[in-house]
């Protein structure tokens, strides 16, 4: 029997909801933020590499924080992630930044499935910007080549090149682009370069998880909707899960 998994407890809660139903008096189930915010905090820290022309890169999203905005119908995750470069082992740039992250939620009765759709980063920006990192890249270029070097131009000598052409992997033209971003700009420059890459990066972790989540069983307020729900929706700072009029 589909009723066995069930504690008297709960059968006595999946009576009565059928009963609030049954006579109009239960429209809508739903989930607080602060229930959901329950759900995503295992899936904290993560990390991602960023592509970069030379060194490698980090991005590590530390924690979250999901919101249901009252002019919106979106779901809104905002993040607290750290960006940290590293060019032949050695740290040239360490960032901490706020990325918001937001998305539709659907319900598809056929499948009793709530699907997460058109997700979309909102914004990334520069946090604490005292605690940032950008170490010059002369340091770098000077132990490459064979004696102290100064200026720009001093990117352009074959030495240089040749040592840049081995450790990024040929393309050099690029590695020099990127070195030089160091060399004459600011946090806020450097993480402008970034963020195109970071905005992958994030996008790219969700559509991997292709985030489906199926209604569950054995969870009484789950099996109630799924067998009577109709649609799922933000109203009111909530995840409301709406039934259909009996």
């Amino acid at each position: 029997m589909l009723l066995d998994q069930f504690s008297w407890r709960d059968k006595v809660n999946l009576a009565v909801g059928y009963c609030l139903l049954k006579t109009g008096r239960l429209q809508y189930d739903m989930f607080t933020e602060q229930e959901l915010n329950d759900l995503i905090a295992p899936h904290f820290p993560f990390t991602e590499q960023l592509d970069i022309p030379i060194g490698e890169g980090h991005l590590t999203c530390l924690e979250g924080e999901l919101t249901m905005p009252v002019a919106t119908n979106r779901l809104t995750l905002q993040m607290l992630c750290a960006i940290d470069i590293k060019v032949m082992g050695n740290t040239i740039y360490k960032a901490h930044i706020a990325a918001g992250v937001s998305a539709l939620p659907n319900y598809f009765s056929a499948s009793q499935t709530l699907h997460i759709t058109d997700t979309q980063v909102d914004f990334i920006h520069l946090l604490n910007g005292r605690y940032s990192l950008v170490k010059d890249t002369r340091f770098l270029i000077e132990r490459l080549l064979p004696r102290p070097v100064s200026g720009l131009s001093s990117l352009l000598s074959q030495p240089l090149r040749s040592a840049l052409n081995v450790v990024s992997a040929g393309s050099t033209d690029q590695a020099l682009d990127y070195l030089s971003l160091y060399l004459h700009g600011g946090t806020e420059r450097i993480l402008e370069y970034h963020k195109p890459r970071i905005v992958n990066e994030l996008l790219t972790k969700l559509d991997e998880r292709a985030f489906e989540y199926p209604m569950r069983d054995d969870h009484w307020r789950e099996f109630l909707f799924a067998r009577w729900g109709q649609r799922v929706c933000v109203e009111d700072n909530e995840l409301r899960f709406y039934f259909t009029p009996e």
